[in-house]
């Protein structure tokens, strides 16, 4: 293929990742045109997402977290079987859910709005009072994770399908 070819295809990967505002809510369907359930194959092509490049038994074509290139966003993208079941949001994203929570967030404003509906409980390896905080639009199937910390702050946020409540990624 020519280097205009090549160059023009890199392009249209890029467009296809910036055609999203970062101002996009991330909700339990995906983040804008990035949908749960969809191809891991379509979601690569559109958003230019990286791949590992190795099947080492953590990451695998039955599970494997993906992440956009380099200065794209601070998410990454886990597929399952070939398909997209989670986007999270960790370190330094600037994502926020529907609800307009994100990283640096209170436990005690997530309680707030979201009322009985949120499953709490104790996270895995932090000590108390960090939790998980899970808010189902589908019960079971379709909903908002977030993790909290020793001090009830927002550290992790997880949307998506059942994988949500995986505490290690793939493992």
């Amino acid at each position: 293929m020519s280097r205009i070819g090549l160059t023009g295809l890199a392009a249209i990967a890029l467009m296809g990742a910036a055609r999203i505002p970062a101002n996009t809510p991330l909700t339990a369907e995906g983040w804008g045109d990035l949908k749960i359930g969809m191809s891991e194959a379509d979601a690569v092509r559109r958003f230019d997402l990286n791949v590992p490049s190795s099947d080492d038994g953590v990451s695998s074509f039955a599970c494997r977290e993906l992440t956009f290139p380099k200065g794209g966003p601070e998410l990454v993208v886990m597929t399952e079987e070939g398909r997209v079941t989670r986007i999270s949001a960790f370190r330094n994203s600037a994502a926020q859910t529907d609800r307009g929570f994100r990283l640096g967030s209170r436990e005690a404003d997530l309680r707030k709005a979201y009322g009985a509906s949120l499953k709490i409980e104790p996270h895995k390896y932090d000590d108390p009072p960090a939790h998980y905080l899970t808010a189902w639009t589908v019960p079971g199937k379709r909903g908002v994770r977030y993790e909290t910390d020793q001090k009830g702050v927002v550290n992790t946020i997880h949307a998506g399908g059942p994988s949500i409540e995986y505490v290690e990624g793939c493992l």
